[in-house]
């Protein structure tokens, strides 16, 4: 048992394309940076990998499904919805570029994606996935809904399928995103999506690409998508390893 669990992911759809997605970090935490300068910093870096030939798609995400830190939880309200009780709700969230579910191959079911890293005419966005209309918007048509979390106001722009975010097999997640034009962040994770097969051979467009904007900026954690769940299902795969050598100890132990 344990090992089937620890294998389950290979059998799994976890909501989002696996295969042909490369992964890379970059960091521009600094004292002197501010939002003006991460949001210009994020919509220069998605300009230049779409002109990779090989790219088919890029976006810009602040956390990783799948990720042994999980999704952050986040607080929010409703336009509409009472309060149930007196503790806010909370789904987890997380923060995308415009492109982020095409790119990760998540259907959009409703309404459009986040307006374009440029626009400064359209109030601020939020995107749903299914789950989370199901427990708290429907049966009403959640697009051009608002949603408050923090001290701001979001317009609902579109719902999407539910994926996978923090383990296989959990149960179904309410989950909320927000655009890093309205919320740019300086961490950000770049998501290439290009043939499978052939993502590994972007890391030098990548590191190319974050040199021409800022040449002393470091990219670290290039890997694919696969290479990342391997990596974070470790700790899950500890305990089948374990068994799989005990196990015949304690069958020769029962037949003495």
């Amino acid at each position: 048992l344990f090992f089937e669990s620890s294998v389950e992911w290979r059998d799994t759809n976890p909501g989002f394309q696996v295969e042909g997605i490369l992964v890379a970090t970059y960091d521009l935490s600094s004292p002197v940076v501010t939002d003006d300068y991460a949001r210009q910093f994020a919509s220069d870096l998605l300009t230049r990998l779409r002109r990779v030939p090989s790219v088919q798609s890029v976006a810009l995400a602040n956390s990783m499904p799948l990720d042994i830190h999980g999704l952050p939880m986040r607080g929010f309200g409703l336009e509409g919805r009472a309060e149930t009780s007196a503790q806010q709700e909370a789904a987890l969230s997380n923060i995308v570029s415009p492109g982020y579910f095409k790119t990760m191959g998540i259907p959009m079911v409703a309404g459009e994606d986040f307006a374009a890293m440029e626009d400064r005419s359209t109030p601020p966005q939020v995107i749903l996935n299914e789950e989370f209309v199901r427990r708290y918007v429907a049966p009403a048509d959640p697009i051009g809904r608002r949603i408050t979390s923090g001290d701001r106001e979001y317009t609902i722009a579109g719902v999407v399928k539910n994926s996978t975010y923090d383990a296989f097999g959990e149960p179904g997640t309410p989950a909320f995103f927000f655009s890093f034009r309205d919320r740019p962040r300086w961490l950000g994770e770049i998501h290439l999506r290009a043939r499978p097969g052939s993502e590994t051979m972007l890391a030098s467009e990548v590191q190319r690409a974050v040199r021409e904007i800022d040449a002393s900026l470091p990219i670290y954690n290039i890997r694919t998508m696969a290479e990342h769940i391997e990596r974070n299902l470790f700790l899950r795969k500890i305990p089948a390893r374990m068994f799989l050598v005990i196990a015949p100890l304690l069958l020769a132990l029962l037949a003495i």
